[in-house]
């Protein structure tokens, strides 16, 4: 099996079937389609069932996004395991493309493209492209942004195997601290600047959810910058300080947590030879 394509779907009745189709009419066509249903209340596992494709791999989850990734992850067999959102579709050449530069350069463990977004209220022809080509210091990049779209993420499997990684309990960020882990194992990064992927936007957060996914951003991006200060060789103590006094100014209400990135991702950015980081 050459790649596994691992989709989570949570009622996702309105669009699950473009997604689907979008994936069973690749023109490469060794894969399977491992689709992890979250516990969904209302029509989307009788759609899937619909579909008699012999490649698709239904597994019926109770609802917890990390835990449901992490069952596709764990019953792909595929050398590769491409990630895939159920309001997304895909390029009909988007494996057979991103197969063939996997194949071709063994260094590249996150394999990501740029993404047209649509839905409502997007105004024509947007496009996310954050990158082109290799990402030099992903973890760094990653402190000031999550470069990566999951819906467009192919992954190295041997590497998640390798370190024992797997999707945590990060609210709507999952893939997030996952690109996190593994920068800081050295992985590497590309960016291939074509449109592989449209992915709808079509979900309404509710405000609570829209904290937690806030709260989690900003715990990733503060783990970041702990080991960022952790990793330095020069200057250790003094960005220790410097963490410690930024958090006081925080809890009097005059920085916050996204200024406090902002700060670390220009002064690394600036010193990443003084910083030894």
């Amino acid at each position: 099996m050459k790649i596994s394509i691992v989709m989570v779907a949570y009622n996702a009745e309105k669009h699950i079937a473009e997604a689907i189709v979008s994936v069973i009419k690749q023109s490469f066509i060794d894969f399977e389609f491992i689709i992890v249903d979250d516990g969904s209340t209302d029509k989307t596992l009788s759609i899937i069932r619909l579909y008699k494709d012999k490649r698709i791999v239904l597994i019926e989850s109770e609802h917890n996004k990390h835990m449901s990734l992490n069952k596709g992850l764990q019953a792909a067999k595929g050398k590769y395991i491409a990630l895939m959102d159920a309001n997304a579709m895909m390029h009909i050449d988007r494996l057979r493309v991103q197969y063939s530069i996997m194949e071709e350069e063994s260094s590249i463990t996150v394999y990501s493209s740029w993404m047209q977004i649509f839905g409502e209220n997007i105004k024509p022809n947007t496009i996310s492209k954050l990158g082109n080509g290799i990402i030099e210091n992903p973890l760094l990049q990653l402190l000031n942004e999550n470069f990566v779209a999951r819906s467009t993420a192919m992954i190295r499997k041997e590497f998640i195997l390798t370190h024992c990684l797997e999707f945590n309990n990060y609210e709507h960020s999952e893939e997030y601290k996952l690109w996190t882990e593994m920068a800081k194992l050295s992985g590497v990064f590309y960016i291939e600047s074509q449109l592989l992927v449209s992915y709808r936007i079509n979900s309404q957060y509710s405000d609570t959810e829209k904290m937690d996914m806030q709260n989690s951003i900003y715990t990733i991006k503060n783990e970041i910058i702990d080991f960022f200060v952790e990793q330095s060789i020069t200057s250790k103590g003094l960005l220790k300080a410097t963490v410690i006094h930024l958090k006081k100014l925080q809890k009097m209400g005059l920085i916050n947590n996204n200024e406090i990135s902002k700060f670390f991702f220009a002064i690394i950015s600036k010193n990443k030879n003084t910083l030894q980081v």
